[in-house]
């Protein structure tokens, strides 16, 4: 690993102004920067750690509005066990936190860590190869490689999949995302954080040099609402997605009114669908239903040499988020 200036600031003041030096970068919990560093794929004159500035970062608070305020380094833990999100209407959120990892990772690794993760794909992680999204070659050779893990849909030139497992539902619950850059704070919709157009030499999200995540907002969910997440993956714990899908639906006298569908773990980018979730407003839930809407899900769908069952688990996955969320 090469050489590096490791700055610990005392608040975020001091984080912003360590921040604007050239080749910095921001750390907090779960943004997995260390790994890279050692393949010296990423090789900064300084790291700043935001975890110090948990008294600023961390926490959960209901607001006079109704809506909910998560700071950018609160625990996927603390996520996970805190009351306001113990409601049907925020369940997505709660069970994608206690999903991921092991119980050891959770209770370090943050919320905006999560959001902000680098894609796992082992090219790009590895220095032996040099592939389009590292910067490092001409073209993604998952492509035509070892794509089991891949994108089936969404992508332009790199077939990378977005690790997050608490994205899809913040996208689904309408959630918004507060930064600071310089003197300047700024509220955006959470899919504006992911770049529209996931090329290759796109990285994960769209923040500027030395832009800082403080909040994460999710406004009062309306009656009726409930919401739901799922995944599929290889093992019990600690392992990757291989599919994922958040449902948010709000049901009126036993009809949608309203719903929101997100798929992830097979895009460069958590993908809403809302194509399929049009489907559910104004019906009743059924089986019948919901089997309609997963085909609708993963229509147009282009699945790799290897990654076919992406196709047939994630519909089952649409079907399972639908009916728990519907129960």
């Amino acid at each position: 690993m090469k050489p590096f200036t490791y700055v610990v600031p005392r608040s975020l003041a001091e984080a912003q102004e360590a921040s604007k030096a050239p080749d910095t970068i921001l750390k907090g919990a779960g943004i997995d920067i260390v790994d890279r560093m050692k393949e010296r794929l990423q090789t900064p004159a300084n790291v700043v750690n935001l975890l110090p500035l948990v008294a600023e970062l961390a926490g959960i608070a209901v607001e006079p509005s109704g809506e909910l305020r998560i700071g950018a380094l609160t625990t996927l833990t603390q996520l996970e066990q805190h009351e306001a999100l113990a409601n049907r209407a925020l369940a997505s959120l709660r069970d994608s936190a206690g999903m991921t990892a092991t119980p050891q990772i959770r209770h370090r690794a943050t919320v905006a860590g999560n959001i902000l993760q680098f894609t796992r794909c082992w090219y790009v992680r590895s220095e032996a190869f040099r592939c389009l999204h590292g910067g490092r070659g001409p073209t993604c050779l998952a492509m035509t490689g070892e794509n089991r893990y891949h994108s089936v849909m969404g992508w332009i030139d790199c077939v990378r999949v977005h690790p997050s497992n608490l994205a899809p539902p913040l996208l689904a619950l309408d959630a918004e995302y507060t930064t600071v850059l310089g003197d300047k704070v700024r509220r955006r919709k959470l899919g504006e954080l992911f770049p529209a157009e996931p090329k290759a030499q796109a990285p994960e999200h769209t923040l500027e040099h030395g832009e800082i995540v403080t909040a994460l907002h999710i406004p009062k969910q309306p009656a009726g609402a409930r919401s739901s997440y799922c995944e599929s993956r290889e093992k019990q714990s600690f392992d990757w997605a291989t599919t994922a899908c958040a449902v948010r639906l709000v049901i009126d006298g036993g009809v949608i009114t309203a719903a929101n569908l997100v798929l992830g773990a097979v895009s460069p980018v958590p993908r809403p669908r809302p194509d399929a979730a049009k489907l559910l407003v104004g019906q009743k839930p059924s089986a019948e239903l919901f089997v309609k809407v997963a085909e609708a899900a993963y229509a147009g769908a282009a699945p790799l040499t290897q990654n076919a069952y992406k196709l047939t688990v994630g519909k089952a996955i649409v079907r399972d988020a639908l009916e728990q969320a519907a129960r």
